[in-house]
């Protein structure tokens, strides 16, 4: 087990990432949790911010690293869980999902990339699919149709991703 490695956590305060976080504070290690709390609830993860075991900062991706960007320096790897994970309002709202999934996505690449940040690990959606034929879909299921904006956002954060790993190392 490697220990003092130092994280942030995008939507650390949301379901998955508060579990995520408390198995790496458990595990030993620095961690960052970075959340607007539009989703996620600072009481999933109060007691570690009020004992001291991880830093918050309240912060929206969508803006520039104003506040937020400066805690990407010295960061060894990303776990971005930040979304908006509602697949419904992106019939009646697509924008929002361009916003707080491609937008956000590109801005926490965009940071990887300026503090030289080499490890970024992404929680995508099997709605990247659309209606599969395979049950369970294997990872390398193709054809990759999305069926919902949401979907398709998620590919598209996928494909960033892929691209920034190619032009910038980011793992």
């Amino acid at each position: 087990m490697v220990l003092n490695v130092r994280v942030i956590v995008t939507g650390g305060a949301g379901f998955i990432g508060s579990h995520l976080t408390e198995k790496l504070v458990h595990d030993g290690h620095e961690v960052i949790v970075i959340d607007n709390l539009s989703s996620g609830k600072l009481s999933n993860i109060s007691h570690l911010v009020n004992s001291g075991k991880i830093k918050f900062i309240k912060g929206d991706l969508k803006n520039q690293a104003t506040t937020w960007g400066k805690c990407f320096d010295g960061i060894d790897a990303i776990y971005h869980f930040a979304a908006n994970p509602e697949v419904r309002v992106s019939v009646t709202n697509p924008k929002v999902h361009f916003d707080e999934n491609i937008l956000v996505t590109f801005n926490v690449l965009e940071q990887c990339r300026v503090n030289d940040v080499s490890l970024l690990i992404f929680a995508s959606s099997s709605t990247v699919y659309g209606d599969a034929k395979r049950f369970p879909t294997p990872e390398d299921y193709q054809p990759l149709e999305p069926i919902s904006v949401y979907g398709a956002a998620k590919l598209a954060c996928e494909y960033l991703i892929i691209t920034y790993s190619k032009l910038y190392g980011i793992k």
